[in-house]
């Protein structure tokens, strides 16, 4: 076997051994879906509170969409919900019978409990938006600082129990924000 032909060789089996052990590529987030009891009561607060649009809102009756979030269900009902125009951000809710109506939302979180972060540009506004619509907070209103300046930080409880919080990075617009 010729030098260059050992080289080649050397190098093809590199390549497989590299590609067989390289980490598969992955998206950002596109969606973060919420299993709800009322899909009714998460509408009202994401589309009509805080004004996400619907993008679909469908019965759901193949078993390969209701295998990720109800095994064995006949049926469901899949909500996707998107606040702009780009890929990632949105969040869907999945509805199923038989999901029981009455939880209990708990702070400090538990392990496996989930958080949406959300960005304004007018945290006093917003949280005075939401008090007035009866949403009460998790948290009182705190700052801090981080790497792109002082944050003003509180967050709320979706009809799920899930966290949202919400954020005012003060040396930034909004539009800003959303580049980096």
């Amino acid at each position: 076997m010729s030098r260059n032909t050992l080289i080649a060789v050397i190098c093809l089996l590199c390549m497989a051994a590299e590609s067989a052990t390289a980490q598969p590529k992955l998206t950002p987030v596109r969606r973060t879906t919420i299993v709800t009891s009322d899909p009714e009561a998460s509408l009202r607060f994401y589309r009509d509170l805080l004004g996400f649009t619907v993008e679909y809102d469908q019965t759901v009756t193949d078993t390969g969409t209701l295998a990720l979030l109800a095994p064995g269900a006949t049926q469901g009902r899949a909500i996707a919900l998107r606040y702009g125009e780009k890929m990632g951000g949105s969040i869907g809710l999945f509805w199923t019978p038989g999901l029981p109506d009455q939880i209990t939302c708990v702070s400090p979180a538990l392990p496996g409990a989930v958080s949406v972060l959300l960005l304004t540009d007018n945290l006093t506004e917003l949280r005075a938006w939401l008090d007035a619509a009866g949403i009460p907070s998790v948290t009182l209103p705190a700052s801090y600082d981080q790497s792109r300046g002082p944050t003003e930080v509180y967050s709320v409880f979706d009809p799920n129990c899930v966290r949202v919080a919400i954020a005012e990075i003060k040396n930034e617009t909004l539009s800003e924000s959303l580049n980096k």
